[in-house]
């Protein structure tokens, strides 16, 4: 028996030393310069750029057959377009001896590529559409990029976005080759990304990671998570690339961000403190950013629990009629009512009234911001809250297609529902039309009988409910 097992250990040993011996004699008959210049010919009709590499490829054997290249620069008529650090690219060996040679995984170090969207369909990495040729049927086993640093220049929407330090891990990745369509129809592979940071202007989201899966055209980035306004944000990104024009699907949540964080982007002091907790569920198609943003539907739900804001007593203000004529009910609305969507939308108009504001505080216990969309427009559904006096709610939509505001109304609603002082806003984000706050009921006395004792009560009449939702009176 121990002699058979010494049989066996010789004839392993033996098949290794062959093995490795045929390995290296292949490699000495191989021509390494013409190896390397048929791998840069290879990976020039892949990515269809001129390809200009700072020093001699090296060679090696270590974990199969590799070449690496350094200080690299892939460039399209003479214009820069990625530079990176080293690119190293494993090969398969028994391609090496017929000289077609196949690549079966690549990595890439310290890239920087800058990626400009110049027209619908079109970007600078990819060449015009008359130049554009079939591609090949694709396959690789591995694909890794670190330390990338990447800057998205949409030229349409002036819209800009920095990734930097990201890791991309790719594993099986091919597609069947023909029109770009077809070839991303027939898209497979699986992998995760992290960035340390993304950023557009003074929004940054930290510590991004999300696994990646791509099935015959069907794409998903997630489970992902990210740090956002000191808030942790989850969910699934959905990409259909087989439909025309591509959908797009986002299931995500955002849970206790900070409200002061979100708003030091639009004010540097900002007024308003506490947590919120944001949900959403979008669903768009098309080919460009503005028909995704006329397209899209779905939900966006926003909530919080006690919030607090300086500088202004809502309860004094709302009960003095004198005070009310130079608060806008409208600048309430904005940050509490629409929150950030209201925010973001309308960052073209100053919402001086918070700002201003140096007496008193307001509590507020909580507030629900609920939001249906279609036709990308988001029209309020559940959208109040309520001080320790007084409830505030909002009816109307915006309209993220034409940057308007659709009729939007913010209230003080009576223990009814019924307005009592209603102020309105129309027109485009950056310039509205902004009525000053009307009393839809006069009456002698404090505000807070009016209020306790109900519209209805005084005026004998019916009124128009303005809010049913889930805050309740205080």
């Amino acid at each position: 028996m121990a002699r058979s097992v010494r049989m066996v250990l010789l004839l392993v040993s033996l098949l290794v030393v062959l093995t490795a011996g045929g390995i290296l004699l292949v490699w000495w008959l191989v021509d390494g310069d013409q190896a390397g210049e048929r791998l840069e010919a290879l990976l020039s009709d892949a990515l269809d750029m001129d390809i200009d590499i700072g020093s001699s490829p090296r060679f090696g054997l270590m974990g199969g057959a590799s070449v690496t290249f350094s200080d690299i620069q892939l460039a399209r008529e003479g214009e820069v377009m990625i530079r990176a650090d080293r690119l190293r690219s494993r090969l398969d060996l028994t391609s090496l001896l017929t000289g077609d040679l196949q690549l079966t995984e690549l990595q890439l170090q310290k890239p920087e590529l800058e990626i400009e969207r110049i027209s619908p369909g079109r970007f600078n990495l990819s060449p015009p559409e008359d130049e554009r040729e079939d591609l090949d049927e694709f396959s690789l086993r591995r694909a890794e990029v670190s330390a990338m640093r990447l800057r998205y220049v949409d030229r349409l929407s002036g819209l800009e976005w920095l990734f930097e330090e990201c890791r991309l891990d790719l594993r099986d990745v091919a597609h069947a080759g023909g029109k770009a369509r077809q070839a991303l129809e027939t898209l497979v592979g699986e992998g995760d990304l992290h960035c340390e940071r993304l950023s557009h202007g003074e929004f940054v989201v930290a510590a991004l990671s999300a696994d990646l899966m791509a099935d015959q055209g069907i794409v998903e980035l997630g489970p992902f998570s990210a740090s956002m306004f000191d808030g942790e944000a989850t969910g699934l990104l959905k990409l259909d690339l087989t439909s025309s024009p591509p959908v797009y699907s986002l299931d995500g949540q955002i849970s206790q961000f900070d409200l002061a964080t979100f708003l030091a982007i639009l004010e540097p002091e900002p007024s308003v403190t506490g947590q919120l907790d944001l949900e959403m569920d979008l669903h768009a198609r098309g080919r460009t950013w503005q028909d995704v943003r006329k397209g899209a539907s779905g939900s966006i739900q926003l909530s919080s629990g006690a919030l607090l804001l300086e500088g202004h007593d809502l309860d004094e203000e709302l009960d003095d009629y004198s005070a009310t004529q130079r608060f806008n009910l409208v600048d309430v609305g904005a940050v509490f009512l629409a929150g950030p969507v209201g925010l973001v939308a309308s960052r073209g108009y100053t919402f001086t009234g918070l700002i201003e504001g140096d007496e008193g505080s307001t509590r507020i216990d909580r507030m629900i911001s609920k939001w249906s969309i279609e036709d990308g427009t988001a029209w309020a559904s559940d959208v109040a809250f309520a001080t320790e006096e007084n409830r505030l709610a909002l009816s109307g939509g915006l309209d993220f297609g034409e940057y308007r505001f659709e009729d939007l109304k913010v209230a003080v609603v009576d223990g009814d529902g019924c307005p009592v002082i209603e102020q309105r806003i129309t027109g485009p984000f950056q310039e509205p039309d902004v009525e000053q706050p009307n009393f839809l009921v006069t009456v002698a006395g404090p505000f807070l009988d009016l209020l306790e004792r109900g519209v209805q009560a005084i005026t004998g009449e019916d009124c128009d409910v303005f809010y049913e939702g889930s805050i309740a009176h205080p």
